[in-house]
């Protein structure tokens, strides 16, 4: 999360109330901005308006944020990475450069999508093709957006865009709906879609943007040749969080608006379930990019400086017990939220209207959700300890066995692929990374070793055989 850890240290450091609530809000807009925003947007126009009475709009949000994340999963982690990397290297004049040619991609997926996306449906009237069109481009935009928004290191911005295009959004569609029926609710929401996205765009040009004799032309086609593995786990591991709902469009072919197959008993349930992981998801961010960075970082640094053993083994001392206190705190607080949402479960689906199939796939869906939050934190941890393996794997293992357990049980069971599978993937990546962490000293000593050139890493050979030996 290139950044932002500068920035929630200083706010955390102030020792308030005020920007302690402050870092909150800015660690979930930048961790799940357009999520939080999707979910919650949709959540409330569900309570307000029917959804037989805005078919075409619910089906249309659905669909906008499950595709939009699926095409920013492309390139999510790889991205994120090379940028952490420009800011470490202090080649700050390529971040604009970086950020302008993964807008050129993001659009460019994003208008490919919906070619073929209106060539199969067959949908022609243009105030749809118009509607949808732009709030699925602009919701991809904001995706990438919010991975440069960290190397602003500026959180009102962030807050602000968020909290008041959320609003935006709501109150508009609501209006609009009252004032003139579903096509003016939607241009509501998309008003509120473009508040955000200029806001971000206008911090984003103002600090990032500088002149450069930069030869390179795609500084995002270098990211992804850079971190191949974490850009085919950032597919996998959208396509594993949809593939059930895909599974159960194709049984149901139900369409509550032209073009559009959906499965509202399904899709909405599934949908607000991951709402029950935004604690987590706060959480991690806080955690890993303060407090746990700190040690990770002064781990690290003990080894390039070739500190004495014993300084590296309280230093990796002082990382296990980090590493211990923040997954305790993660599972615990997820378990909590769990239980609350499966308490809530049918207060939540009586307002949402789901009969018992959306109740049950409510329920299933907020367990799946949690094992998938924690699916993310362990994907985060090995990701900083340079594991691609890891999420790669994980996230294949997830993918599979939620699409063959869902061809058996979308009927009945609503959700129970996608329990089973983040379920499986969770426990596959925790034990894989402590295997590797477990023995963390040797493992990077032998790593750094085999590949000092290319990693750039201040141990002489000698030296590290030398550390090898007393090990």
């Amino acid at each position: 999360m290139a950044g932002i850890g500068f920035e929630l240290n200083k706010l955390l450091r102030r020792n308030s109330f005020i920007s302690d609530i402050v870092a909150v809000f800015y660690s979930a807009n930048v961790s799940a901005g357009p999520w939080i925003m999707s979910s919650i947007t949709l959540f409330l126009i569900q309570a307000f308006i029917p959804q037989t009475q805005i078919p075409f709009l619910i089906s249309a949000l659905i669909y906008t944020f499950i595709f939009s994340t699926i095409i920013f999963g492309a390139f999510s982690t790889s991205v994120t990475r090379f940028l952490a990397d420009l800011i470490y290297k202090n080649e700050v004049e390529k971040i604009y450069k970086l950020y302008t040619s993964s807008l050129t991609y993001g659009i460019s997926a994003s208008s490919l999508f919906l070619i073929f996306f209106f060539l199969i449906t067959k949908i022609t009237e243009l105030p749809k093709i118009l509607l949808f069109s732009y709030s699925m481009t602009v919701l991809t935009i904001i995706w990438i957006q919010i991975i440069f928004i960290t190397a602003v290191r500026k959180f009102i911005p962030v807050v602000v865009s968020f909290l008041f295009g959320s609003l935006v959004s709501f109150f508009l569609t609501i209006a609009l709906y009252n004032y003139k029926g579903e096509y003016f609710a939607y241009l509501g929401y998309n008003l509120g879609l473009m508040f955000i996205a200029s806001v971000l765009q206008f911090y984003i040009r103002k600090y990032l943007y500088m002149k450069t004799n930069s030869r390179e032309k795609n500084l995002f086609l270098a990211a992804i040749r850079s971190y191949r593995k974490q850009t085919i786990a950032g597919i996998l591991t959208y396509l594993a969080a949809w593939v059930d709902d895909f599974i159960a469009w194709a049984y149901f072919k139900y369409s509550i608006s032209k073009g559009f197959v959906f499965a509202p008993q399904y899709d909405i349930p599934m949908f607000i379930s991951y709402l029950f992981i935004i604690p987590t998801m706060i959480l991690f961010v806080v955690n890993l990019e303060t407090d746990f960075y700190t040690t990770y970082r002064i781990f690290y640094k003990s080894i390039e400086d070739n500190k004495k053993l014993k300084y590296i083994a309280i230093s990796k001392s002082n990382l296990d017990e980090n590493v211990r206190s923040t997954t305790r705190l993660i599972f615990s607080v997820q378990l909590v939220s769990m239980i609350i949402g499966l308490i809530l479960s049918k207060d939540l689906a009586r307002l949402l209207l789901l009969n018992d199939y959306g109740l049950r796939a409510l329920r299933f869906g907020i367990v799946g959700a949690s094992s998938n939050g924690m699916f993310l934190y362990v994907s985060l941890l090995s990701y900083y300890f340079d594991l691609p393996d890891i999420p790669l794997r994980a996230s294949m293992i997830a993918f599979v066995i939620n699409a063959v357990v869902s061809i058996f049980t979308v009927t009945r069971f609503p959700g129970v692929g996608f329990l089973v599978g983040f379920t499986v993937s969770v426990i596959f990546s925790w034990i894989t990374f402590s295997r590797i962490y477990s023995d963390l000293l040797h493992f990077e000593f032998a790593r750094n070793k085999l590949t000092l050139s290319k990693r750039g890493v201040i141990i002489h050979e000698n030296k590290a055989e030398e550390i090898q030996k007393e090990l």
